[in-house]
């Protein structure tokens, strides 16, 4: 639906990268991961919509939280490269196969049906879906039992 009202302001993703691990804390302590986020100094205020991106960063650290075995590792960069802004979270989960990684944001589309049980497929389509209404870019890197690294770039404007 076009209909989707996006805000934009102005605010700082290293507070919203922090709120969105506070609101998964939960989920974190269950599973006894590891979760650390660093914020480089000089990452300069983002003007986007707060609310998009912070149902990206959730829909994204869920999915780690969720594919990373007991006592994982978790890691939030958060940092500013040329005019991006970008949010990078790094997991040693059980990765995605490589001939998955392309289609992984595709709606209802599921790597491996006896994984998620209750997993529609939206999650990472609607992500893509709220990147590409703010002109901004999502990268997925990913290793069969490594883990994955997914990045999020945020146009400064």
């Amino acid at each position: 639906n076009n209909n989707v009202k996006f805000e934009k302001t102005e605010f700082d993703l290293g507070e919203l990268v922090k709120r969105c691990q506070e609101k998964l804390e939960l989920e974190i302590t269950k599973k006894h991961h590891q979760v650390e986020s660093f914020v480089t100094a000089n990452v300069p205020p983002v003007f986007a919509d707060r609310y998009g991106i912070e149902r990206v960063i959730l829909n994204i650290l869920t999915n780690s939280i969720k594919y990373t075995k007991e006592n994982g590792n978790i890691k939030i960069y958060v940092g500013f490269v040329y005019n991006d802004a970008y949010i990078k979270v790094i997991d040693n989960g059980i990765g995605i196969p490589e001939e998955d990684l392309n289609r992984i944001f595709e709606r209802f589309y599921i790597v491996d049906k006896s994984r998620s049980k209750k997993g529609t497929g939206l999650g990472l389509a609607i992500v893509k879906h709220i990147i590409k209404m703010f002109d901004g870019e999502i990268d997925v890197k990913s290793e069969l039992g490594v883990g994955s690294t997914f990045t999020v770039k945020i146009r400064k404007r």
